[in-house]
């Protein structure tokens, strides 16, 4: 199984459906064409909220707190004035903060950010902690980030300890 479909497999509650994401106006926006695989865990989980703690976004969401494009625009703003760190780290990579995608947040207000690299297969991902100077930066796809994390293989800088629960799940809500 692939880590998409291992991270699905965890027991989950809310609507079924398929997630509805509007690919080419977040593309459009924010100025990017997004990997294939990230298209592929959107689709899957855009809506979603993990133990209810960790809110995956939608691109093309009503509600502007899980918007992709809305949060991304809002988190980039964020890095570039207050997270002096941050844009060091990313200079290295030939990344700026306005290149930053914001796929998810915390109720502490921690960012979930995608690197992007020419490479699409090479796209990282990077959680910064609200407020602090905890970061996470793993070189892989979100799926496989956010997988690790629920079963315990990758200890967060950023997130809580009570975060995963023992048992992770996640509510669906495609329509968010």
């Amino acid at each position: 199984m692939t880590d998409l479909e291992l991270l699905a497999s965890f027991p989950a509650t809310g609507e079924a459906g398929p997630v509805l994401n509007d690919w080419a106006a977040a593309e459009e926006s924010l100025h990017t064409s997004f990997p294939p695989g990230f298209r592929a865990f959107l689709d899957t989980f855009g809506g979603a909220k993990f133990d209810d703690f960790l809110q995956v976004y939608r691109a093309g969401a009503e509600n502007k707190y899980v918007d992709l494009v809305a949060n991304t625009v809002k988190a980039r703003g964020t890095m570039e004035r207050t997270r002096d760190w941050i844009r060091e780290l990313l200079i290295g990579r030939g990344v700026e903060p306005a290149q930053l995608i914001c796929w998810g947040g915390t109720d502490n207000a921690d960012m979930c950010f995608l690197v992007p690299h020419e490479d699409p297969e090479r796209w990282a991902v990077l959680t910064v902690i609200g407020r602090g100077r905890e970061y996470d930066l793993y070189e892989g796809p979100v799926e496989s980030y956010l997988l690790r994390v629920l079963r315990g293989d990758l200890v967060s800088e950023v997130f809580p300890e009570d975060f995963p629960d023992e048992e992770p799940a996640y509510e669906r809500n495609p329509w968010i």
